[in-house]
C-alpha cells in the first residue's frame, strides 16, 4: 500500500541512519559510557572478553535486530548469532549472543535492551491488533512517537504500515490547517496540484457535514487529480455507525479512506467495515508496553 514506506526504514537510507544516530547512538552517549564508575570501581578495567546472552522473559514479536546490529557494529562488538526481526519468541528464548570486552558490553547493556524492548513491545502490540482486521485494511502508525522512524519500523515488523515518515513525505491537512485557511477550495486545489510530488494528499474531516462539503469541492477539482487512490480522507473520531453513512459517497469518488481517533486493541474489530482502507492508531507507539528482555554475561575461559 502506498501509505506504507517500509522500504525507507533501512540504515542505507540517510534519513533512517540519522534517526539511528539521534535516538540510539545519542542515547548511548548520554549514558556517559566512558565514565562507568561502577564497572571501573568494582571490576577494574574489565578488559576480559565475555559472551553476552540476551533472552526473553515473555512471549512476543521480536523487533530491533537490524538496529541492534548497527549499534553493535559501531562499538566493535561481535554478534555471534541472533533471531530475526518478526520472529515470534517465547519465554526463555535466546535472542542474541554477543562477544566483546566486559566493560563495553556493560556500558552498552541498557541502551541495547531499551532498543530491543521498546521496538519488540510495539511490534507485539501491532500484531495483536493486525490479526483482528481484515487483510484488506492496513493498520498504520501515527507521528505520535518517541523514537520517530524507529517506532514506525517496529510497527512494520509487527505487520502494520508507516503512514507519513516526516513533514516532507506527504500532505496531511489537519483541523488547524483548515481553521487557518482563508479559502479552503483554493488551498485544496494547491495541495492536489502537488500530488505527483508527494506520496499522498490527505484531508482530515471530523463530521458528516465536513465530508459532504469536501466532496462538493473535490468534485469540481477532479481534473487536477492524477491518481484518485492517492487522495486520502481521514475520518477522525467517527464511530462505526457514522463511518457507514459516509463510506459510499467517498468510495464513489475513488478516494482512499482512513479511520483514526480512539481506535485501540479492545475496539478495533468494530472497524472491520467494507470500504475502509486504513486505520491509524497512536496507541501502537504511545501505549505499547516494553517486552521484558534481559542480558547475562559469562566470562570466556
Amino acid at each position: 500500500m502506498f501509505m506504507n514506506a517500509a522500504s525507507a526504514l533501512e540504515p542505507s537510507n540517510k534519513a533512517y541512519l540519522k534517526a539511528l544516530q539521534v535516538y540510539l547512538w545519542d542515547s548511548y552517549l548520554l549514558d556517559d559510557p566512558g565514565a562507568d564508575v561502577t564497572t571501573k570501581t568494582f571490576l577494574g578495567r574489565a578488559s576480559e572478553r565475555v559472551q553476552a546472552l540476551i533472552f526473553s522473559r515473555q512471549e512476543g514479536v521480536l523487533a530491533g535486530i537490524q538496529e541492534a546490529e548497527w549499534f553493535l557494529d559501531q562499538l566493535g562488538l561481535t554478534l555471534l548469532e541472533s533471531k530475526q526481526d518478526g520472529d515470534l519468541i517465547q519465554k526463555k528464548d535466546t535472542i542474541m549472543m554477543i562477544e566483546g570486552r566486559a566493560s563495553q558490553l556493560l556500558a552498552a547493556e541498557r541502551t541495547l535492551l531499551n532498543l530491543l524492548q521498546r521496538m519488540s513491545g510495539i511490534a507485539t502490540k501491532t500484531k495483536k491488533m493486525v490479526v483482528k482486521l481484515d487483510s484488506s485494511i492496513q493498520l498504520l502508525a501515527t507521528r505520535k512517537t518517541l523514537w520517530g522512524m524507529l517506532d514506525k519500523r517496529a510497527v512494520v515488523v509487527g505487520g502494520g504500515g508507516t503512514h507519513r515518515l516526516n513533514l516532507s513525505d506527504a500532505i496531511l491537512v489537519k483541523e488547524n490547517h483548515i481553521e487557518l485557511a482563508k479559502n479552503f477550495e483554493r488551498s485544496l486545489k494547491a495541495s492536489l496540484k502537488k500530488l505527483d510530488k508527494v506520496r499522498f494528499v490527505e484531508i482530515e474531516l471530523e463530521s458528516e457535514k465536513q465530508v459532504n462539503e469536501f466532496l462538493e469541492i473535490y468534485e469540481s477539482l477532479l481534473k487536477l487529480v492524477t491518481d484518485r487512490k492517492h487522495v486520502v480522507v481521514m475520518l477522525d473520531n467517527f464511530k462505526p455507525a457514522e463511518i457507514s453513512k459516509v463510506l459510499k459517497p467517498l468510495k464513489a469518488f475513488g478516494v482512499t479512506v482512513e479511520v483514526s481517533g480512539g481506535v485501540n486493541e479492545s475496539n478495533i474489530a468494530h472497524y472491520n467495515l467494507v470500504g475502509i482502507d486504513a486505520i491509524s492508531s497512536g496507541g501502537l507507539t504511545m501505549s505499547a508496553p516494553h517486552l521484558d528482555l534481559s542480558m547475562q554475561l559469562t566470562a570466556i575461559e
